[in-house]
């Protein structure tokens, strides 16, 4: 998968992006696996910010996107050195029926592969440090 728009549950994303979002850098927010339900839940700000916003979003003076993703049921899951404040590069592959998702920079890890991979979001809020 090479953009979020092309993920399951972009409608919203694709409406306020006018242009496709390539996936690759992303500074991690919360990581939370449901072992009940066998599900694991991440949510990340990206550098890119829309070109059409919703007027709230303008008002506020919000200047940062929020993301996440879905995954179930989580397959080999392996987290290392988690959390971190350093920026991750994050890659899905998909093969078949299945999804690989690896997140790494040079000391952390999140990589497991997943059946179901949903786009949550997008979100925003103002962000007082840069992107850098």
């Amino acid at each position: 998968m090479k953009f979020w728009n092309d993920l399951d549950g972009s409608t919203f994303f694709n409406k306020i992006f006018l242009s496709s979002v390539p996936i690759g850098e992303i500074r991690l927010f919360s990581l939370a696996v449901d072992n009940d339900n066998s599900t694991i839940v991440f949510e990340f700000d990206i550098a890119e910010y829309p070109e059409a916003p919703p007027e709230k979003w303008k008002q506020s003076g919000f200047n940062t996107c929020r993301i996440g993703l879905n995954c179930s049921p989580p397959k080999n899951l392996k987290i290392t050195n988690i959390p971190t404040k350093e920026k991750l590069i994050l890659q899905i592959t998909q093969n078949e029926s299945k999804f690989s998702v690896h997140a790494s920079n040079d000391t952390s890890l999140i990589e497991f592969e997943t059946s179901h991979l949903l786009l949550c979001g997008p979100s925003a809020y103002r962000n007082a440090t840069e992107w850098t």
